[in-house]
């Protein structure tokens, strides 16, 4: 057992929360205004049985060490720490501590990278007069320098942070018996997770030379690149004003536009963009704007990361920059003012792949139908793929599925021995990523095994098709439902839901007897306020199916 398990089972959540909120009773449940939008009519619910919360405007949940992350403004890890001191729980955090062990012990290194730069003219001058960044810059990103790599190692022995450091795979042993440091004659870049702390560093060669011209930390307990966004920790702060995220491919175009005032943006390390990267970015804008290379390699890149943020609830815009340069250079050799201009040229992903139809020669035209095919066939949401085709066909006159009036997403159905239900459950597992334990549902042994390998987070290629292909459209609200039909403690809510709803249709028709509509209100008075609700959605569900 975990210790944030333990933790759950010590604590109650209703206690707990009763410390921040006046909570009411609703028959089974609590319910208050939610603390984390304006909330004119309660939709904070709180469940004793299942020992969690859930608020049905703005979407948020979790159990109780979550609550309190989010109440405080926390990690979860510190939010636990919170609790276990609150209520007298003896606890070891074993693993978890370790964890901030390993951020402590990047944190120091860093420091230390930062001195060794001080001490290098040759460091220095990369920094400020090949790459032309402020000083100020160079402090406040804490870039470094890791010397002769050996020093390091000194360095971490004397701070008592070697065995750390050494498990992160940040020094490496030497055919001469010595160790050495990683990134040794390069300049060290911190990468930070969202809540700021260090997990891993980007280093950058001094000379053409040496090669390769960017290294990454090797993937860790706390760092893999395929999960990591550089600069996501200050971008999140800007998208509250900005409003759309600024997606480049390196380390030092983030830094230059975050210079120059455009902290809105990130890149991840180093590789494409993978579904990870735009489950994260989903969760903090809707609107993305690709600023890449406008040569074919940068094209391409477009279209690679296109295929994987269309499939979450976000709109692709694209600036493409002059074949050769990168924001970074741009900036330097035009100013800021002409990347602003570029920016606001940006055009959404669908009206250049329309463009691209209509320029396109003859014998080039049939390869960019089956280019806009392709791209239409990874939008999650029905809606927006059909106002796709929509403006395709106004503005080309040409249908990309012949002769069909909806699009044909290489349909792949669910298996059949899955209910509806299972469907939705494992379509929020995948693309909500909430905190469940599956043992508190009824899931078939196909449903579990699925639930499983998603929770495990494996690779879009070891999951079935199906997955990516079903709509997403109000997903939450389904995924709430479904968890709501398939848990343990309710075996009997979907069938008083299909009373209800059977006799909910023959009153409508004036076909109810004065007794079927006296058991209706007795059946509908009986449920919770929050079980109206799901009632309510699980009228929309049926009557869509």
């Amino acid at each position: 057992m975990s210790v944030f398990e333990e933790i759950r089972q010590r604590l109650d959540i209703v206690e707990v929360l009763s410390e921040y909120l006046h909570l009411k009773r609703v028959g089974n449940s609590y319910s208050t205004n939610c603390p984390f939008h304006p909330d004119d009519t309660p939709s904070f619910y709180v469940s004793p049985s299942r020992q969690i919360w859930k608020c049905f405007g703005c979407g948020k949940g979790g159990d109780v060490i979550k609550f309190v992350s989010e109440y405080e403004g926390i990690s979860y890890l510190e939010a636990a720490k919170l609790l276990a001191q609150r209520y007298n729980l003896d606890v070891d955090f074993g693993d978890e501590e370790k964890g901030e062990r390993f951020h402590s012990a990047l944190g120091k290194i860093a420091f230390f990278y930062g001195e060794e730069l001080k001490n290098s003219s040759i460091a220095k001058e990369f920094l400020l007069k090949v790459r032309k960044l402020p000083a100020e810059v160079v402090q406040d990103f804490n870039l470094g320098y890791a010397g002769d790599g050996f020093k390091s190692v000194e360095f971490a022995r004397r701070e008592g942070i070697f065995d750390e450091l050494l498990e992160l795979k940040h020094f490496f042993l030497t055919p001469y018996g010595r160790y050495r440091d990683f990134f040794h004659q390069r300049i060290t870049i911190p990468v930070r997770n969202i809540l700021s702390k260090i997990v891993g560093f980007g280093g950058r060669s001094l000379s053409e030379e040496q090669k390769p011209k960017y290294k990454n930390s090797l993937s860790s307990e706390i760092f893999q690149k395929d999960k990591t966004l550089f600069g996501i920790e200050r971008a999140k702060n800007y998208l509250r004003d900005r409003g759309f995220l600024i997606i480049v491919e390196g380390f030092f175009d983030v830094i230059r536009l975050h210079s120059v005032g455009l902290g809105n943006s990130v890149a991840p390390l180093g590789t494409a963009l993978t579904r990870h990267h735009a489950r994260v970015i989903s969760k903090l804008t809707s609107k993305v704007v690709l600023l890449f290379d406008g040569d074919t390699a940068g094209r391409r890149a477009v279209l690679n990361a296109s295929k994987e943020l269309l499939k979450f609830p976000v709109e692709v815009w694209v600036a493409f920059l002059p074949s050769g340069q990168d924001p970074d250079s741009f900036v330097l050799q035009n100013g800021i003012k002409a990347l602003r201009n570029l920016l606001s040229s940006a055009k959404p992903l669908k009206n250049l792949l329309i463009e691209s139809v209509k320029r396109a020669s003859p014998d080039r035209r049939e390869a960019y139908l089956r280019l806009f095919k392709e791209i239409v066939s990874e939008i999650s949401d029905p809606i927006s793929r059909e106002l796709w085709i929509k403006e395709f066909r106004d503005q080309t006159g040409l249908n990309p599925f012949g002769k069909t009036k909806t699009v044909a997403v290489r349909k792949i159905e669910p298996p059949p021995e899955l209910s509806k239900w299972e469907v939705d459950f494992l379509l929020g597992l995948l693309y909500l990523s909430p905190d469940l334990n599956l043992e508190e549902f009824k899931l078939s042994s196909k449903a579990r095994e699925l639930a499983e390998k998603i929770l495990k987070g494996e690779n879009k290629d070891r999951l079935p098709p199906w997955l990516f292909q079903i709509d997403t459209l109000g997903l939450e609200k389904r995924f709430s439902l479904a968890v709501e039909m398939l848990s343990v403690e309710k075996p009997l809510l979907e069938e008083t839901f299909k009373k209800l709803f059977h006799l909910e249709k023959k009153i409508k028709e004036g076909k109810a007897s004065s007794e079927e509509f006296n058991r209706f209100r007795k059946l509908l008075s009986a449920l919770e306020e929050g079980e109206k609700r799901l009632y309510k959605w699980y009228k929309e569900k049926v009557q869509t199916l």
